[in-house]
């Protein structure tokens, strides 16, 4: 999530947070003096305080779900920029490397793509701040085509140290996570971008935001996949 509207999403949480604690206190006051008293402005007051409070609630969902959407629209429109790119892990990182060479080598190589080469990459790098563990290597390929044939081409890194994965949106890799810690490893994975979920029943699910793996986690408990393992 751009850092931005994650800042502008909790404070919205904070502010309902903090009227509902106020309002909460002040309402107090109000159901005593607001059906006994008979002075007309007291229960003026109680029934114009009611009608601010469910104005303020829906002008804050509507504000919250306004942000919502544009935080889904960026996610989509950040997803589709990323069409074209994958991950390496695994890939020792030496000092001084030729990442690209290295790549190219990985791909023709262990994963025996044919006509693959630096052409056939728009750009290549590590990525992130430099570590003891190899980092991974964004690979941005020069077609959806040949990413698809290189995602394709995943299974013949089984047995070696090497994998390749999708280059997710933090807030789709929170979401396949958070699926895999609640369904198990092996019932999830991703594919162009979506996270796919093999449910106990044996359909399966496709899901993009937290809201559709919440619905899922609901209707299937872990409860229910566990029963299912032992049956």
């Amino acid at each position: 999530m751009d850092r931005p509207v994650e800042k502008l999403l909790k404070s919205i949480e904070e502010l309902t947070t903090m009227m509902s604690s106020r309002m909460g206190e002040f309402e107090k006051s109000l159901p005593a003096a607001g059906t006994t008293s008979t002075n007309p402005t007291i229960k003026t007051l109680a029934a114009e305080f009611h009608s601010f409070k469910n104005f303020v609630w829906q002008s804050l969902n509507l504000l919250k779900s306004q942000v919502e959407l544009v935080v889904l629209g960026m996610d989509r429109l950040e997803t589709h920029s990323r069409r074209k790119v994958l991950l390496l892990h695994g890939v020792k990182e030496d000092s001084n490397e030729d990442v690209l060479k290295k790549t190219l080598s990985v791909l023709s190589d262990n994963m025996k793509l044919v006509n693959v080469n630096s052409d056939s990459l728009e750009t290549c790098h590590r990525l992130g701040a430099k570590k003891d563990t190899a980092r991974p290597i964004l690979v941005r390929f020069s077609s959806t085509q040949l990413r698809a044939r290189a995602w394709r081409a995943k299974t013949t890194l089984k047995g070696t140290k090497i994998t390749i994965t999708e280059f997710l949106t933090k807030a789709r890799q929170d979401v396949f996570a958070a699926a895999r810690n609640h369904f198990g490893m092996r019932k999830c994975w991703s594919a162009d971008g979506v996270i796919v979920v093999l449910l106990p029943d044996k359909t399966r699910a496709k899901i993009t935001t937290s809201s559709e793996l919440n619905e899922l986690t609901s209707q299937y408990p872990k409860s229910s996949i566990t029963q299912a393992k032992d049956s």
